[in-house]
């Protein structure tokens, strides 16, 4: 078993609270050594880490400051060369560059250590938020103060006595490293060079161990069903990837659901045949007619057994594939008949909808013209309401001027009836008197008449009248 070594480094200028949020890690070639970590930030950084941060140069860097950063999700695109020409500007200023990596595919982190807390700071504020390169804006540069990084390494490391620093030796021009002079760079495996020497080697891998410098892309294949990305299987008819019967069994799932009985394993090309319940990836290809054979084995001498196995897989696979081509025919056909039905269903609803539009155009139209006619009609109606309104009040105050006149004659009325009233009387006493007077004047007793006097009582009526007839006179 081997011995593990814990080697703690502080990467803090003058110290600084650590904060809770931590980054895990890991470096080193798998077949020479591993070395795993963690980083631990400053709590005004935790955003950044976890993606938050804003995206414009302008972000002012943490209050607490330390003299290393740390730049988060480089894209794997990004070579160490490419690297170096993007914090090209402050090379005079940075001791060492650490290529390291989580556990997230394509992309690794870079640990950069300053000479002093200022060009930190410099750093953070000009480069936070700055896209690698003007043809990918959207993968920018994420940057977050550390306070400490630790580190474990599964092999035992031969450390200098105690007061002593060692100064390494770079694999390219064999002089010493000297942080204090030059920027050391340290790749993904744990070598370490000198930044400029490491420039001039223009191939990606390591010159000491051939281990690529930084990560190397990956197909970012997933189960389409779990998205699982633990033993994945495509299937060779349709392109469908599924997980293996240990995960999720969807690669299966989906042989029961479409008969397509050949998979291969991606990372081995390992061909499966699900009706044969067996791998059938020593299959051939014939140069002469194209047809699949088997690959002979080694330990196979039998031609008559060898043809047998040729014919059983070329016809298992011919059948295969013709009942493959029948039923993706017929489920062509079926989805063609059945969209066919769907575009008359459509063409048919969408008449239908054209004439129900224009038929409410037509009637919007007639309706329009009506309310127009309409409202012309409230407003002739409206006038003439008003005009009567009008002539109604003149006729109400007509009406009391009439009544008021009225009232006044009546009254005058009665007054001239009472007057003729008395001046009847009078003309008929008049009358009298002249009647009698006639009747005197013809009588043969007129002397005796007009000597005479004649004495009768007196009624109060006829008093009455005399009395008013005096009055008058």
């Amino acid at each position: 078993m081997a011995a593990r070594c814990e080697k703690k480094s502080s990467a803090t200028g003058d110290g600084g609270n650590e904060s809770g949020g931590v980054i895990h890690f890991v470096s080193g070639n798998p077949f020479v050594e591993v070395t795993k970590g963690v980083l631990h930030l400053y709590k005004e950084d935790e955003e950044a880490y976890f993606g938050k941060c804003g995206g414009g140069k302008s972000e002012a860097p943490p209050r607490k400051k330390s003299n290393t950063l740390c730049i988060l999700a480089v894209p794997a695109s990004l070579s160490c060369h490419d690297l170096m020409n993007f914090v090209a500007a402050f090379l005079q200023d940075i001791k060492h560059v650490r290529i390291i990596r989580d556990g997230s595919p394509n992309q690794y982190m870079s640990l950069i250590t300053f000479r002093s807390e200022e060009a930190a700071s410099a750093f953070y504020s000009n480069f936070q938020g700055t896209p690698f390169n003007s043809l990918e804006p959207d993968q920018k540069c994420h940057l977050v103060f550390v306070s400490r990084v630790e580190t474990v390494g599964e092999e035992p490391t031969m450390l200098p006595p105690p007061a002593h620093n060692e100064l390494p030796t770079c694999a390219v021009c064999l002089e010493r490293m000297d942080e204090s002079l030059d920027v050391i760079l340290a790749i993904l495996c744990n070598h370490a060079f000198h930044g400029g020497c490491l420039a001039k080697w223009r191939d990606s891998i390591c010159p000491v161990c051939r281990f690529v410098q930084t990560p190397e892309a990956v197909a970012d294949n997933r189960c389409m069903e779990c998205l699982s990305q633990e033993s994945l299987w495509i299937c060779l008819l349709c392109g469908h990837v599924g997980c293996g019967r240990y995960i999720g069994g969807h690669a299966y799932q989906h042989y029961l659901e479409t008969e397509h009985c050949y998979c291969m394993e991606l990372g081995n090309n390992r061909v499966w045949d699900y009706v044969g319940d067996n791998f059938v990836h020593r299959l051939l290809q014939n140069k002469g007619d194209g047809k699949l054979v088997e690959g002979p084995a080694p330990e196979k001498e039998d031609d008559e057994k060898l043809d047998s196995m040729q014919m059983e897989f070329t016809y298992l696979l011919s059948c295969q594939l013709d009942s493959q081509r029948r039923m993706y025919e017929d489920r062509i056909s079926r989805i063609e008949k059945q969209r066919g039905e769907e575009i008359c269903e459509l063409k048919e609803k969408t008449d239908a909808l054209i004439d129900s539009v224009k038929q409410l155009q037509k009637t919007i139209a007639v309706l329009s013209r009506e309310k127009s006619a309409s409202e012309k009609k409230v407003q002739n109606l409206t006038a003439k309401v008003s005009a009567l309104q009008s002539e109604l009040a003149e006729e109400r105050e007509m009406t009391k001027a009439l009544q008021a006149n009225h009232t006044a004659r009546q009254n005058k009325l009665k007054a001239q009836e009472v007057e003729i009233g008395d001046l009847k009387e009078q003309v008929r006493d008049l009358m009298f008197a002249l009647e009698a007077g006639r009747q005197v004047a013809a009588s043969d007793m007129r002397d005796e008449i007009v000597e005479g006097q004649i004495l009768m009582g007196e009624s109060s009526s006829s008093s009455k009248g005399r009395n008013r007839r005096r009055n008058k006179h």
